[in-house]
Formats: C-alpha cells, sequence, structure tokens
C-alpha cells in the first residue's frame, strides 16, 4: 500500500513538472507548432507506400501495347455519281437533189448523176441528156418514139422552168421531121437536177434515126436552147 501511494506521488510530480515547462515555461504557439509537426510525421508514415518485396517474384507477362496503322485510302470511282455535260450544237444539212443531207453544198457533187457525153449537151451551165427512149414499131420502116427518159442538171446561177421540144430524123434538114413538145411543169433549182421519164409520140420513117431533145428556159432565157441527140435503129 505504501508503494502504490509513493508511485502516484512520482507520476503527480512529473506531469507538474511538464505542465510547468510545458505550459508555464514554453509558449503556446510553439507548442501548438509541435504538435502539428508530430502529426504530420505520424500522418505521413501511414501514407508512405510499402516497399516492394524482394527476393524471387514471379512477374505476369505484359501485353504489347496495340499500333493501330492507317490504311492508305484507295478512291472508289464505281460508286462515284457520273456527271455528264451535254453541249448543244446546231448544225445546218442542205438536202442534195439525190435526197442525201449534207453540211456543204458543194457535197452534193459527188450525188451529181453521171451523164454521157455523147447522147447530151450542155450550155450556160444547164445539161440535157437522153438516157433512154423506148420506140414502137408500125411496120418494117417506120414506127413511133413513145417514151424517153431524160435528165436536167442545173449547175447555172438561177433556176429554170425547162419546156422540151422532141424531134425524130433520119437526116437533118432534108426531110420535115415530126416533133412533139413535152411541158413537164417542174421547176429545176439551182445546184440541183431532175430525172424524168414522160410519155410522148414523135412518129418517123427509115430505120436509122436521131432523137433530139431541144431544152429551153421558159423563165430567163426563152432564147436559149441545150440540145442532146441519141441516135437508133429501128429492127
Amino acid at each position: 500500500m505504501g508503494a502504490q501511494v509513493s508511485v502516484s506521488s512520482r507520476m503527480k510530480k512529473i506531469l507538474g513538472v511538464l505542465k510547468v515547462i510545458f505550459l508555464e515555461r514554453i509558449p503556446m504557439n510553439i507548442l501548438l507548432l509541435l504538435i502539428i509537426i508530430s502529426l504530420a510525421i505520424v500522418g505521413f508514415s501511414y501514407m508512405k507506400p510499402a516497399e516492394a518485396p524482394t527476393g524471387n517474384v514471379i512477374l505476369e507477362p505484359q501485353c504489347p501495347e496495340c499500333i493501330c496503322e492507317e490504311k492508305a485510302c484507295e478512291n472508289d470511282c464505281s460508286l462515284c455519281p457520273i456527271k455528264t455535260k451535254i453541249e448543244t450544237k446546231n448544225v445546218i444539212y442542205h438536202e442534195c437533189p439525190s435526197g442525201a443531207l449534207v453540211q456543204d453544198i458543194a457535197e452534193c457533187e459527188q450525188y451529181f448523176p453521171d451523164v454521157s457525153e455523147l447522147y447530151s449537151g450542155k450550155v450556160s451551165g444547164i445539161t440535157l441528156s437522153i438516157e433512154d427512149i423506148e420506140v414502137e414499131k408500125e411496120n418494117a420502116d417506120s414506127g413511133c418514139v413513145t417514151q424517153i427518159k431524160y435528165v436536167i442538171i442545173n449547175r447555172g446561177d438561177s433556176p429554170i422552168v425547162p419546156r422540151i421540144n422532141a424531134m425524130v430524123y433520119k437526116e437533118w434538114n432534108k426531110d420535115k421531121p415530126m416533133e412533139k413538145d413535152i411541158n413537164p411543169e417542174i421547176v429545176v433549182d439551182k445546184e440541183s437536177f431532175v430525172t424524168r421519164t414522160d410519155k410522148v409520140r414523135v412518129c418517123f420513117q427509115g430505120t436509122e434515126l436521131t432523137l433530139r431533145l431541144t431544152l429551153t428556159d421558159v423563165l430567163k432565157y426563152p432564147n436559149q436552147k441545150v440540145v442532146a441527140l441519141r441516135d437508133f435503129e429501128l429492127d
């Protein structure tokens, strides 16, 4: 019992000394600072990370970082809309006498008919050609021309209105020949031609004969004549 009293009295003396030291000898500001520092040290010790374990440590393999490569973009033109530019162009065509359409009127030259120089005549760009005839025989030395196929080509400087005179003779200016007029009632424009087959009846006497066609332009040159001749025999 006496031992416990002595220990208690000693603790009271120690606490009294500490009270005197800290409360009376040390200012309150310093005391507060010491308390803060002590608390900081204790807190830091708890926040410090644990040290890595030593010895044989097995590390799991880590997946390497995936690096993606960008692929070059290839344009697929099949998916693109097709753009079409439409231009309007006016083209003038000329109709040739044959019916062919050309851009240059001069190209009609190739569509003009080829006529026989032997059975045709030409004056001032106007050509008259006898293409074919039909003959009807009456007796051994007589008959009639019943149909004539002819071509008129106008390469003159203006349209023409043709009138055709058909005449059959054996000798020119010897006997009075029989003749007939053919009025086709057409206009042949310049740089054009016409092919016609007209019926006519021009009778004759003899076996070796000549058909004479004379063209007159009644519109402009009534006194100008284009003559075409064709010989034939009565079989």
